[in-house]
């Protein structure tokens, strides 16, 4: 069977997921390869709301994706003006070509078109090695958006560096794999 070059560890919420992928970027930094993309970083609630902030693993910028709507409001808080302007660690990810890039979720936005939907599609089109994290709620529109041809891995490290081993240190001409 054909794979591209991306994987998502698909999660059901709060089991380590975002540190999983946070604790795999570092470790491939430190081994020397070009590590690139959006992680999310450790942070706490407000409200009931999740305050997380996006980190740009290259730069450590970072990113406040939510809005604050007030405390009675129940309406999607994402904000998708700061989102836009995360996405352009991914954009300049795809033009340098690193030998990995992360990121962060692959949820509701992109399931429905937009978020990091674009930059996904550009990186997989480069064949550039991805990894993100998936929700089991969007786990078949992560199949359909991939085409089937994404790997999915649980909340696993050994699991995870296997596929690191395997596909960061492939020649680009070769990240089409045989799984």
């Amino acid at each position: 069977m054909i794979t591209l070059p991306i994987a998502a560890i698909v999660h059901d919420h709060e089991d380590g997921a975002d540190a999983l992928m946070r604790a795999f970027a570092e470790r491939q930094s430190r081994a020397g390869l070009d590590v690139r993309g959006l992680v999310t970083e450790p942070g706490g609630e407000e409200a009931g709301r999740s305050r997380r902030r996006l980190r740009d693993v290259r730069t450590g910028e970072s990113f406040e994706i939510f809005q604050d709507l007030g405390a009675g409001s129940r309406a999607c808080c994402l904000d998708v003006f700061r989102l836009a302007a995360a996405s352009a660690a991914l954009r300049v990810a795809g033009n340098d070509r690193p030998d990995l890039v992360v990121v962060s979720r692959y949820g509701r936005q992109e399931a429905g078109g937009g978020g990091f939907a674009a930059e996904f599609l550009a990186l997989m089109a480069e064949s550039i090695p991805v990894l993100t994290i998936v929700a089991g709620e969007f786990l078949e529109d992560w199949r359909h958006f991939t085409g089937g041809l994404g790997v999915e891995l649980p909340v696993d490290a050994d699991l995870l560096n296997e596929w690191g081993a395997r596909v960061c240190a492939m020649p680009a001409r070769n990240r089409w794999m045989m799984a």
